[in-house]
Parts: C-alpha cells; sequence; structure tokens
C-alpha cells in the first residue's frame, strides 16, 4: 500500500511537472478561435450541430505554423451558397509551440472543455445560424491576436465577416486570469495615476511617500537580490505603499458611506472596470473567462451600471500581508459576500543585464483585479 502511494504521488509530480505551460491566457486564444471556427463548420442537414472537444483539436491539428490560415469552405443551409470558414493565430513562440504539441493535450484539457461549452452556449449556437442560414457566400476570418496591440485594445479574438468586425468581439481570461490594470513604478506620480480614475485623490501621503522611496535605489544597481533584501528595500517599498492605500481606503469608505458622493463614485468605479475589462471598445467587446469544462460571459453596457447603482458596496483593507490590498465587496440581497474588484500592491526584485552581468533592482506595481462577483453585475 506504501509502495502504491509512492507510485501515485510520483506520476502526479511528473504531470506536473509536464504541464508547466508558458502563459495559458495565450495558449487560450488558439483554442477557442479554433473552436468557434469548428462551430461555424459544424453543419449537417439543415441545422448547427454541438462540437466536441475532438472537432477543436481537429482544427488545431491542421496549423502547420503561426501563419498559416485555416480554412473549410462548408454549404450554407439552403446549398446554394458556401461559406469560407477560416482562423488565424498569433501569439509568442513558446505558447504557439504548447497549442500544437500533441503530447500537451491533457495539460490543456481544461482550456478545450472550457471552450467547447462556450461555443455551444446559446448566443454562439444563435450566431452560427445565422451566418448559416443568410443565402449569401461568406468569407468568415475568426483572427486570435490579442499579442499583437497589447497596450492599444483588450480585444483576443476578433470574427470578420466579408472584411467587416462585428459586434461580437472577445476579450479573453483563463482561471487565474483575475488582472484587468496595472501601474508600475514607484515615482509618486504612479500611484497618483493609479487612484485618479476613481476620484481618490493621495497627494495629501505624498509627501511621507517620497521621503521614505527616495531612499531606495533606481534601476537595477544591485548585483544580487540577497543585497536588496539586506538593504531593508523591499519593507520600506512596503511602507510607502501601505501609506497611499490607507489614504485611498479612508476616501473610499467614506465616498461609499455617504449618499451623497456614493452614486458619482459607484459611476467612476464602474467606469474603471469597464475600462479595465474591455478597453475603449466595451460595446463591442464580451469578456470570456474560459473555466476548466464552463466558462462565464460579461459585458459592460446599461444592465451592468444599472447593477452598479443597485449593489450594495463596501471597501476593506487588509495591511497585515507583505503588501497592502483593498478589496471592494458586493453583498447581495441573501447577505453573501464576494470580491468586486481589489486594488493590490506588489513589490518585485526585478533582473536584466547590464555590462554582460546580471543585476537587480526594486520594482514597485499596482495591480486592479476583479473578483467573483463582477460575473453577478456583469454577467450576461
Amino acid at each position: 500500500m506504501q509502495m502504491k502511494k509512492i507510485i501515485e504521488s510520483w506520476d502526479l509530480y511528473l504531470t506536473e511537472q509536464k504541464c508547466k505551460l508558458p502563459n495559458r491566457g495565450d495558449i487560450a486564444e488558439g483554442v477557442v478561435a479554433a473552436a468557434i471556427a469548428a462551430k461555424l463548420s459544424k453543419r449537417v442537414n439543415g441545422k448547427i450541430e454541438m462540437i466536441s472537444v475532438s472537432d477543436v483539436v481537429a482544427q488545431v491539428a491542421s496549423i502547420q505554423d503561426m501563419n498559416t490560415v485555416v480554412s473549410n469552405v462548408v454549404p450554407d443551409f439552403s446549398d446554394e451558397h458556401e461559406d469560407t470558414v477560416s482562423f488565424s493565430i498569433s501569439m509568442p513562440k513558446r505558447p504557439f509551440e504548447a497549442l500544437v504539441d500533441r503530447n500537451l493535450l491533457a495539460c490543456l484539457q481544461g482550456e478545450y472543455e472550457g471552450a467547447v461549452s462556450y461555443v455551444n452556449s446559446p448566443p454562439m449556437h444563435k450566431f452560427a445560424t445565422r451566418l448559416a442560414s443568410n443565402k449569401k457566400s461568406n468569407n468568415i476570418l475568426v483572427k486570435a491576436a490579442g499579442t499583437e496591440d497589447q497596450k492599444g485594445t483588450k480585444v483576443d479574438i476578433s470574427i470578420i465577416v466579408d472584411g467587416n468586425k462585428l459586434r461580437n468581439q472577445l476579450s479573453l481570461k483563463v482561471k487565474g486570469g483575475e488582472q484587468f490594470a496595472q501601474k508600475t513604478g514607484k515615482a509618486f506620480e504612479v500611484q497618483k495615476a493609479f487612484w485618479e480614475p476613481l476620484g481618490i485623490d493621495v497627494s495629501s501621503a505624498e509627501q511621507e511617500y517620497n521621503s521614505i522611496v527616495d531612499g531606495i535605489p533606481a534601476g537595477k544597481p544591485f548585483s544580487s537580490r540577497e543585497e536588496i533584501n539586506t538593504g531593508g528595500y523591499l519593507q520600506m517599498a512596503s511602507n510607502a505603499t501601505s501609506l497611499i492605500y490607507q489614504q485611498a481606503y479612508k476616501t473610499l469608505e467614506s465616498k461609499l458611506r455617504d449618499d451623497k458622493f456614493e452614486a458619482e463614485f459607484v459611476k467612476l468605479l464602474a467606469d474603471y472596470i469597464k475600462t479595465g475589462a474591455v478597453g475603449p471598445e466595451s460595446e463591442f467587446v464580451e469578456l470570456v473567462k474560459i473555466l476548466p469544462g464552463g466558462f462565464k460571459r460579461a459585458r459592460f453596457g446599461k444592465k451592468f451600471y444599472s447593477e452598479m447603482e443597485k449593489a450594495n458596496l463596501y471597501p476593506i483593507i487588509n495591511t497585515s500581508g507583505s503588501y497592502p490590498k483593498i478589496q471592494i465587496i458586493y453583498e447581495d440581497a441573501a447577505g453573501n459576500k464576494s470580491v468586486l474588484v481589489q486594488m493590490r500592491a506588489k513589490v518585485e526584485r526585478a533582473s536584466g543585464k547590464s555590462g554582460g552581468s546580471k543585476k537587480y533592482g526594486v520594482l514597485m506595481r499596482n495591480y486592479l483585479e476583479t473578483g467573483p462577483a463582477l460575473y453577478k453585475l456583469a454577467g450576461v
């Protein structure tokens, strides 16, 4: 019995090692694009059929290289016209290699099953049916290109019909992908820029903040990470960001407690979430989170703003960890509580090469991350 447990533990260890994948979000873009193409092509006896994981695997297996456009010519429901359904992907080299490596299929089971669940859902099924029954010959391209313009757009997957980009654009997240926005740097202006979209002024902490971070050397002047530890620079950065977060928390608490300011703040918060989630093209972008065997969808239109206005929200702060964080909690009518968003600080010992040798420095970040309540208030 003991030997059996040892063997099982070893097998689990080997599986975990085998499944140390590069960016899962990048890989998932390719999987979902292939799943959409498979769904749009699955036309049998005048109807769109449900697809399976094997249908998506077959699409991915058709990819020859990064520049491949995989195309299928399929008849419409009238058998009088044909549509060309294609998909293309653009992603970094390592995620691409993982996507097309059949030995890693088991590691991506959750992504494949989640993608299939999403494209078989009623909205995508109706969309596929509409294209197949419009009595036209269409060129349909599903384009996964989230890495092409990461700063300019939040769109990861576009659907283009006869050269026209449709409203069905996707911003994709995977399990663990809660981050929507970040600001990086130790300058006070970085802290200011992180909180300003929420109408929060942290300038009262500026002088004390600067007095601390001015003692943290700029750039990457250290020869080892240990120098950063022994110099106490991580703790200094933590102390400085705690000042900012405590000031921000006081303002948040005041705004959400006072009816006079609550509506204005909630509007700013909704704008901040929307911009972080789907960017400036929010009217045409759907947020899709692919989960093992399932998915969640969210849109940020009038319904979301209406739900935000009615929501019971309040902030909490945690400064007991290594770095501070603030969470905005949503409490529903039954008293159930869940996180809507959280803002958290993080300090890293960043590395880089200088003059042929590795150097280290202190890198300060602020993250905006979403919680489960987002899909309750923005879910569709």
